[in-house]
């Protein structure tokens, strides 16, 4: 009766072992808020490519509107005197942005893979080419090149894509692509004798590997 007594028990735990499943803590939202809400929802972070790369200092601020939502302005400023090896640069913007998180929010919220829409307000220069010639070809002329270089304000809107780290210290790494399309128009006008191109893009390319820190 013993022996029967302790197969049956030894039977018993060893079903109840293979009947045992992982169990995942999930947290609510009340959990996540109050995680989100000790970490802070004011953020700073500076683009690292842009100061290493390009001579530039772009700084953005975004606001954590909820674990699952954000808003911010990034303001980019060309720190560089010498653009002639470019046909074009930016020498100021301010680009408004609204961002939606999804799948992994983490415990913070505002963060994981994110969407966004955003606008962009920027002062550009940029190379207009000028290609001079006799429209008459029967009376001789001498072909010639000009380039000069251009200001002007744009607009544009676009949307992107990105991912956000962030550690229980609420410092931040972030990851980003967008494009946007310019809406004001610069091109040049060509007229008898003169062909103008303009050499300004039509899109904007929003994108960088930023880090920063909650507060």
């Amino acid at each position: 009766m013993k022996k029967f007594f302790l197969l049956f028990l030894s039977a018993t735990i060893y079903i109840n072992a293979q009947t045992v499943q992982k169990v995942e803590v999930v947290k609510n939202d009340n959990q996540i808020n109050e995680l989100f809400n000790e970490l802070g929802s004011n953020e700073l972070k500076v683009d690292l490519l842009d100061l290493i790369a390009n001579t530039s200092f772009d700084i953005t601020y975004e606001k954590i509107k909820d674990p699952y939502s954000s808003y911010g302005a990034s303001v980019y400023i060309n720190l560089s005197d010498d653009n002639s090896s470019v046909n074009w640069a930016d020498l100021f913007s301010i680009t408004p942005f609204y961002r939606f998180y999804f799948f992994n929010k983490r415990d913070f919220g505002g963060a994981g893979f994110f969407a966004e829409v955003f606008s962009k307000f920027s002062s550009m220069r940029y190379d207009v080419e000028y290609y001079n010639f006799n429209p008459n070809p029967d009376q001789p002329g001498i072909d010639y090149w000009t380039v000069e270089e251009e200001k002007s304000f744009n607009i544009a809107l676009g949307a992107g894509i990105g991912q956000k780290w962030v550690n229980k210290k609420g410092w931040t790494f972030e990851i980003n692509f967008g494009v946007g399309r310019y809406l004001t128009n610069n091109e040049g006008e060509s007229m008898p004798g003169r062909d103008v191109t303009s050499l300004r893009p039509e899109a904007s390319i929003r994108g960088g590997f930023g880090i920063g820190k909650r507060f």
